[in-house]
């Protein structure tokens, strides 16, 4: 039998030839080329059992049918180069293929596709969206972010400048214990401003922490922040006021005219009185704080003059002054006469002496006394009689008891109600003198230096009793009850 030729393109180009052909990759091992290696057979010889043992070629390629070991052979190829990460499957059978076979070109396996994101197509832009289209979306939304900041910059100015604003006085009260978000909202809600945040924030960066202070503020809508703030600190202009304060005005009476005048707020003025620091005062001993009358009797009424939106120290401070440079040594010194004075009537009345030890009266008590005259007397001189009448029937009641029966001190009780009913005269309460006795719990008022004398030297009278005599303007005195009635009936014929 002739040895047939296997075609050229079976066969590998030699070196330098165009290798493109025959990628690296399609080739056998070179252990099993070397194994299949062909050689020519002589007539009349066979091919040996073994193929690979022997190294001899067949005489001719037999035809491939389907399901041929070289067939699967070149499957399970191609899957461990489409796999090379997997771990080699050993084959099921090992037994070598009954046909042998030549070393022939094996098709290049498939190279496993690269997963990615898609090339975009020329002319397209981000999510495929084209780029014409993409640059007028983002040219409208940079229009869009451009057009809402700028009306917000406009809107914030305009309230910052106070743009558009109509011309509107406007008072302000700023206490001590408001905060910042206080004072924004009063701005607000007095339509001084439109954004409380934005005032807060201007004023966290603009102004020095404290400089608004507490205080009446006359202001105007048309103010910008700056004017506003301005206005509510001391840099502002602060004008003088002069207030005459009247004699036998109750504290509560006080704070409210200087809040009329704008030198301080009553809610100010009262929360300092009951629990600021002040300045130890000698004749402030023994007296308790904690109420907003604590300083009642001391706030000496004169004529004063005020800064306007002043602290509540200075004003209290300024009228305590005044009461220890009025109230004299001199006076100081007549305290003790006056005690001695009022011992003789308690011995007189047949009290013991540790009664009369136990009563003597204090500076405080003389205080509450004058401040009861100040609301009794109608002229200064009848003062001190008014003051012979209270220390009577404190002192020289005998066994009944001592009321004294003063109304004002229900008045007092009652905030200043001055039309009283017959209810009213049993109200319940330690400043009611007609269900009381003794002197009431603190002075009723502030009096002046004329009650304040007659207090510590009263007339020596035998009056128990006076009535107000309307025809005359001043008080008729009366030893006895049966006098102070039968005056009191003249008066009605």
């Amino acid at each position: 039998m002739d040895n047939k030729q296997f075609p050229e393109d079976l066969y590998p180009p030699e070196q330098g030839e165009d290798s493109a052909l025959f990628p690296e990759d399609s080739l056998l091992p070179l252990e099993d080329a070397e194994e299949e290696q062909e050689a020519p057979l002589s007539d009349g010889e066979c091919p040996p059992e073994d193929p690979a043992e022997e190294g001899i070629l067949p005489e001719e390629f037999p035809q491939e049918e389907p399901g041929d070991p070289l067939d699967q052979e070149l499957m399970e190829l191609n899957q461990l180069l489409d796999e090379p990460s997997a771990e080699p499957q050993e084959p099921e059978s090992q037994t070598e293929p009954e046909e042998p076979s030549v070393r022939q070109r094996r098709p290049a396996p498939e190279r496993p596709v690269r997963k990615g994101r898609p090339r975009r197509k020329k002319g397209e832009g981000l999510l495929g969206i084209p780029n014409i289209l993409a640059t007028v979306v983002w040219l409208a939304i940079t229009v869009a972010i451009g057009v809402t900041l700028g009306r917000m910059l406009w809107v914030c100015a305009a309230d910052v400048l106070a743009f558009g604003r109509e011309d509107k006085s406007v008072t302000i009260t700023i206490y001590e214990t408001d905060t910042i978000d206080d004072i924004a909202a009063k701005l607000h809600n007095a339509n001084l401003i439109r954004y409380p945040g934005l005032f807060k924030l201007y004023a966290s960066l603009a102004v020095d922490e404290g400089e608004i202070h507490p205080g009446i503020w006359d202001l105007n809508t048309r103010y910008d922040y700056h004017a506003l703030v301005r206005m509510m600190s001391p840099s502002s202009t602060r004008k003088v006021v002069e207030i005459m304060i009247p004699e036998g005005y109750s504290c509560r009476q006080i704070f409210a005219l200087l809040e009329e005048n704008k030198v301080c707020t009553v809610k100010d003025l009262s929360a300092y009185a009951a629990t600021g620091e002040l300045d130890d005062y000698w004749f402030l001993e023994g007296v308790e704080r904690g109420e907003e009358n604590s300083l009642e009797g001391f706030l000496f009424p004169d004529t004063y003059q005020f800064y306007t939106n002043d602290t509540p120290r200075n004003v209290l401070q300024k009228m305590l002054k005044n009461f220890d440079s009025r109230f004299t040594q001199e006076m100081r010194d007549q305290l003790p006469a006056l005690n001695e004075t009022i011992s003789e009537m308690m011995r007189s009345d047949g009290r013991s002496q540790e009664y009369i030890d136990a009563h003597q009266l204090s500076l405080r008590d003389v205080v509450i006394v004058a401040s009861l005259i100040e609301k009794e007397t109608a002229s200064a001189e009848e003062g001190y009689t008014i003051a012979s009448v209270i220390y009577n029937r404190l002192f020289r009641w005998g066994d009944n008891p001592a009321y004294l029966g003063i109304d004002a001190s229900i008045v007092y009780a009652l905030g200043g109600k001055t039309e009283l009913t017959a209810e009213d005269l049993q109200v319940d309460s330690p400043y009611n003198t007609r269900t009381h006795t003794g002197l009431t719990p603190g002075p009723i008022s502030n009096p002046g230096l004329a009650s304040l004398k007659a207090a510590l030297e009263p007339s020596d009278t035998s009056y128990y009793y006076y009535v107000l005599d309307p025809a005359a303007g001043d008080h008729h005195f009366s030893k006895t009850y049966e006098e102070h009635q039968a005056f009191i009936a003249s008066l009605g014929e």
